[in-house]
C-alpha cells in the first residue's frame, strides 16, 4: 500500500510538472500571437508609402534655365548635362531619392522583424518539440489527407496568386517594400551603383568634361540628384555596353533589378526626348543653323545610345546592325527626286474608284497645269514660295517585313503594332544672294540684308520692340551671344547666310510601309530682285545616316505692290507667339505632339503627300 502510495504521488507531481510546463507554453503563445499581431500591423506600415509621392514642376523656369544655358558653341553632350541638371529634373531626381530613401527604412524595419520572427521561432522550438504528442500529429496527417481540407488548401493557394498578380498589374506590388528588390539592401541586387562601377570601368564616368558653375568658382563637384541624372545620361549614351554586360543579362530573369533606378531611366528618357523636341523648337526660333544641328545631334545620340555621331566607329557599328537586322536594303536613308521651288503649284487630282485604273488623260491634263504653274517666275511681290520634293524611303519594305516578325512573335495584332511606329526627318533651308551675272558665286552679306516675306531680316529686334515672351526669358548676355553668331561671325569663314535658318520643318512618317510620298514646304520670297540660291538639309532625327543635301536657284522678279497690306511683322509675332506657347505649355504639347508632326495622307500608301507644320519661317 506504501509503494502504491509512492507511486500515486510520484504521477500527481508529474502531473502537475506538465500541467506548469503546458501553461507556460499557452502563455508564451499568447504573448508571441500578441508579438506577431504588433509586428503584422507594423508590416503592413512597411509596406506602405510614408512620404508624399508627388512633385512641383515649374516648366517656364526650367525654359528658361536651359534657353540661357545655351550658346552657339554648345556640343551634343553639354547640351544633354543642361537638360539633366535643369530645375525640373533636378526636382524629380530628388523626389525618387527621398522615395527610395523611404523605401530601404522599411525594408530594413521588415527584414527586423522577419529576423526577429525567426529567433523568436527557434527559441520556442525546443518546448514545442516537448509538448507536441505524436497522437495529435497523426491526427493532423489525417485532416492533411481530407479532400475537403486539400481543396481548401489549393483554393488559399490559388487566390494569393490572384492577389500578387492583381497587386502587380496595379502597381501596388511595387509599392510593398516586402517585394522590392533593392540594391544595397538584397543581396545581388543591380542598381545605380552598378552603373555607376560601370560607366567608371568604361572610362566615362565622371562625365567627359562636366563642370557646375558656382557663385564663386567651377567645380566638377556633384550633389546626389544632379549624380543620379547624369548616371542615368552617360548610361543612355552607352546603353550597348550596360545592356549585354553579363551581369546584367543573368541578374535580370532573377529578378534582381533595382527598381527604383531602372524604372525612373525610362521616365527620365522620355522627359529628356520632350525637351529636346522643344529645345529644337526654341533653335529654330533664334534662327541659329549650328544650334539646331547641335541638338538633332543630340537626339540621334540619346535615342540609339552612342556618345559621338561623328565616330567613324559608330557609324561602322550601327550600319553592320541595320544590315543584319533588316539587309542590305534595311539601311535608312532618303531618295530625293523631283526637287522645285517656285510659284506653288496644286496638287494634281486623281479619279479612282475602288476597282478603277486612274484616267490616264485627266493625270496628264494635271500634270500638264502643274507645268505651266511651275513655269511661271516668282515675284518679290508674292505671297509665298513653295519648295516640293518627291522623297523615296527605299528601307520602307525591309522595316515592314520586320515589324510584321515582331507582331506575330509578340502576339500583337499587325494593325496595333504597326501604330506605334514613327521616323522623324528634319528639313532645314538657308538663302543665299548670287551674283547678277547669273555665276553661282554668292555675294558677300553687306550686299544682301537676307530681307524676305516684307519682315525685318533681324527677327532679335522684332521680338524686343514686341516684348516676345522667348525674349522676356532670355537674358542680355544669351541674346548678345546669337547675335554676334548671326551678324558678326567668328574666324570660321562663314557667312550670315551660312549661319542663318530660313525655315526649320519636320515631317513624321507615321506608316512604316510607306516607300514614297511628296514633302512640300512654303517659306517666303526675297524681298529684292535678283538670282537667288536655297541650300536644304535634311537630318535624321532618329537614325545614324547620312545628312542629305541639295542646292535650287530661283530667279525673283520685282513685284508690283497690291494695296491694303498691313504691318508684316504682326504675322511675325504671331508665328513666334505660337512657338512659345507651344514650348512653354508643355501639357498640351504631349497632347498635340502626334497631331503636329504626324504625315497626313493624302492620297494612296504608295504615292501619298506629307504635311508638317512650319517651326522657323518667322517672316510668314
Amino acid at each position: 500500500m506504501a509503494s502504491l502510495a509512492i507511486l500515486g504521488g510520484i504521477g500527481l507531481l508529474i502531473g502537475l510538472i506538465l500541467f506548469v510546463l503546458k501553461f507556460a507554453a499557452n502563455k508564451s503563445s499568447s504573448a508571441g500571437s500578441t508579438s506577431s499581431s504588433s509586428s503584422g500591423d507594423n508590416s503592413k506600415n512597411n509596406k506602405k508609402p510614408s512620404i508624399n509621392r508627388k512633385v512641383t514642376l515649374n516648366p517656364e523656369a526650367d525654359a528658361k534655365h536651359i534657353l540661357n544655358s545655351l550658346k552657339p558653341s554648345t556640343t551634343p553632350l553639354e547640351l544633354l548635362y543642361t537638360i539633366a541638371t535643369s530645375p525640373d529634373n533636378i526636382a524629380v531626381a530628388s523626389k525618387s531619392l527621398e522615395i527610395r530613401a523611404d523605401m530601404v527604412t522599411r525594408k530594413l524595419a521588415h527584414l527586423a522583424q522577419e529576423a526577429q520572427k525567426a529567433a523568436d521561432k527557434e527559441a520556442n522550438a525546443t518546448l514545442d518539440e516537448l509538448l507536441n504528442d505524436d497522437d495529435d500529429n497523426a491526427w493532423a496527417d489525417d485532416d492533411e489527407d481530407d479532400e475537403a481540407a486539400q481543396a481548401a488548401k489549393a483554393a488559399k493557394e490559388e487566390k494569393k496568386k490572384q492577389e500578387a498578380a492583381l497587386a502587380k498589374a496595379t502597381g501596388k506590388d511595387a509599392q510593398d517594400v516586402t517585394k522590392v528588390m533593392l540594391e544595397g539592401v538584397d543581396e545581388d541586387v543591380l542598381g545605380m551603383q552598378w552603373v555607376k562601377r560601370n560607366l567608371t570601368q568604361l572610362g566615362v564616368w565622371p562625365p567627359p568634361n562636366f563642370t557646375v558653375d558656382t557663385d564663386s568658382s567651377t567645380t566638377t563637384t556633384m550633389d546626389e540628384p544632379t549624380q543620379r541624372n547624369l548616371l542615368m545620361t552617360m548610361g543612355r549614351l552607352n546603353s550597348r555596353a550596360l545592356n549585354t554586360h553579363p551581369e546584367l543579362l543573368s541578374a535580370s530573369p532573377l529578378g534582381k533589378i533595382d527598381p527604383s533606378y531602372f524604372q525612373s531611366t525610362m521616365e527620365f528618357r522620355q522627359r529628356v526626348l520632350q525637351t529636346l523636341d522643344n529645345v529644337l523648337r526654341m533653335a529654330c526660333t533664334l534662327r541659329s543653323f549650328k544650334l539646331v544641328c547641335t541638338i538633332l545631334d543630340a537626339i540621334v545620340m540619346f535615342k540609339i545610345g552612342i556618345m559621338d555621331v561623328t565616330s567613324p566607329k559608330e557609324r561602322e557599328w550601327f550600319q553592320t546592325f541595320m544590315e543584319s537586322k533588316y539587309g542590305k536594303e534595311g539601311t535608312p536613308r532618303l531618295i530625293l527626286d523631283e526637287t522645285y521651288l517656285g510659284v506653288p503649284t496644286a496638287d494634281p487630282t486623281t479619279k479612282e474608284d475602288d476597282d478603277v485604273v486612274v484616267d490616264k488623260k485627266e493625270e496628264e491634263k494635271n500634270k500638264l497645269a502643274q507645268m505651266i504653274a511651275q513655269s511661271r517666275q516668282v515675284t518679290t511681290t508674292d505671297e509665298k514660295m513653295s519648295l516640293e520634293m518627291q522623297i523615296t524611303r527605299p528601307h520602307a519594305e525591309a522595316f515592314t517585313k520586320e515589324k510584321l516578325i515582331m507582331c506575330q512573335r509578340q502576339g500583337i495584332p499587325p494593325q496595333i503594332g504597326m501604330q506605334a511606329y514613327r521616323e522623324a526627318w528634319f528639313i532645314i533651308v538657308r538663302a543665299y544672294k548670287l551674283n547678277d551675272d547669273g555665276s553661282s558665286t554668292r555675294v558677300n552679306d553687306v550686299d544682301w540684308d537676307g530681307k524676305m516675306g516684307g519682315a525685318n531680316p533681324n527677327h532679335f529686334t522684332v521680338m524686343k520692340e514686341n516684348k516676345h515672351p522667348i525674349v522676356e526669358m532670355l537674358n542680355e548676355d544669351t541674346i548678345a551671344l546669337f547675335e554676334k553668331e548671326l551678324f558678326e561671325g567668328g574666324n570660321d569663314g562663314t557667312t550670315t547666310c551660312d549661319r542663318k535658318v530660313v525655315v526649320g520643318w519636320p515631317f513624321v512618317i507615321s506608316n512604316v510601309a510607306q516607300k514614297s510620298g511628296k514633302v512640300k514646304i512654303q517659306l517666303p520670297p526675297p524681298d529684292s530682285p535678283g538670282k537667288y540660291e536655297f541650300s536644304v538639309t535634311i537630318k535624321s532625327q532618329e537614325f545614324l545616316c547620312d545628312v542629305e543635301e541639295f542646292k535650287l536657284v530661283v530667279d525673283v522678279a520685282q513685284g508690283v505692290k497690291k494695296g491694303g497690306g498691313g504691318d508684316d511683322d504682326d504675322g511675325v509675332c504671331f508665328f513666334l507667339d505660337s512657338v512659345a506657347n507651344l514650348f512653354l505649355s508643355s501639357n498640351s504639347f504631349r497632347r498635340n505632339a502626334a497631331a503636329s508632326f504626324c504625315c497626313n495622307v493624302r492620297a494612296s500608301s504608295s504615292d501619298c503627300i506629307f504635311s508638317a507644320r512650319c517651326l522657323a519661317n518667322l517672316d510668314m
